[in-house]
């Protein structure tokens, strides 16, 4: 089972805590966060409560465009194995207090292996973002499909739709035991290269050359030696058209 998301923005915070003068070292921890959207999709996350995860305009179909419901995805890199045994999700109620206020939100908290962060966090850092982030729950491909023949009407934290497409998903988060759902998996998926069209026949065009912009500069600067160069050329050979011309003239005001 799978949430497809998409990112609406990305942040990278460092967080430094100081040493305690006990003679431990200081501790530097990075974080990457996203904020969620869902996808272009017909894909939705229907929430017990009310809320629902969807792309605006499908929800408006569906007369849900009110009661959306926000995604934040935090993700550290994990210290020890057992960081991979948070990996969860959280349904965060409204908070509201005199000086500060949350709105109902869905939170994704990750722990990638050192050298994945790494990566992931340097992409942020140079404004490579994913296209798609897709979570995956139950490793078990029928495990959130079919319920127990023993308790056929206990039900599970997150369950399929009516969709027999499987683009609907339903989360039984009325149970305060369904409000923290652990994460199996979660695919970044890039547009390197995005598809190119004809306006007019709508067909696929071949992809344009990715020239790196150091070979670019090269590029550039050496026609622009050549241009000068001509340019001395240019402008020597006009000189020379000029007293050629003025030789000329006199030539023949003195033989006239």
């Amino acid at each position: 089972m799978w949430i497809h998301t998409r990112p609406a923005s990305a942040s990278v915070s460092v967080e430094v805590q100081t040493p305690s003068g006990d003679g431990s070292d200081a501790v530097q921890k990075e974080f990457v966060s996203f904020e969620l959207l869902a996808t272009e999709e017909r894909d939705h996350l229907d929430l017990d409560t009310g809320e629902v995860f969807q792309n605006y305009n499908y929800a408006r179909i569906r007369n849900k465009h009110t009661n959306l419901i926000g995604a934040t995805l935090t993700i550290e890199a994990a210290s020890d194995d057992s960081d991979y045994k948070r990996n969860s999700m959280r349904y965060m109620e409204e908070i509201q207090a005199e000086f500060f206020s949350k709105p109902t939100t869905i939170f994704f908290t990750v722990y990638l292996a050192p050298t994945a962060f790494r990566e992931l966090a340097d992409n942020v850092r140079k404004g490579l973002l994913p296209e798609t982030i897709t979570i995956g729950f139950d490793r078990d491909p029928l495990g959130s499909v079919f319920k127990r023949i023993d308790n056929p009407e206990e039900k599970k934290p997150l369950e399929y739709g009516w969709e027999p497409d499987g683009s609907g998903v339903v989360w039984h988060n009325n149970e305060k035991e369904n409000r923290i759902i652990l994460i199996d998996s979660i695919k970044f998926d890039y547009a390197v290269a995005k598809p190119r069209y004809d306006e007019t026949t709508n067909q696929l065009l071949p992809r344009l050359p990715n020239i790196p912009p150091a070979r670019m500069n090269e590029q550039i600067a050496s026609i622009q030696i050549v241009l000068v160069e001509l340019s001395k050329h240019v402008r020597w050979a006009a000189i020379g058209i000029i007293v050629i011309t003025v030789m000329v003239a006199i030539w023949m005001v003195r033989h006239t």
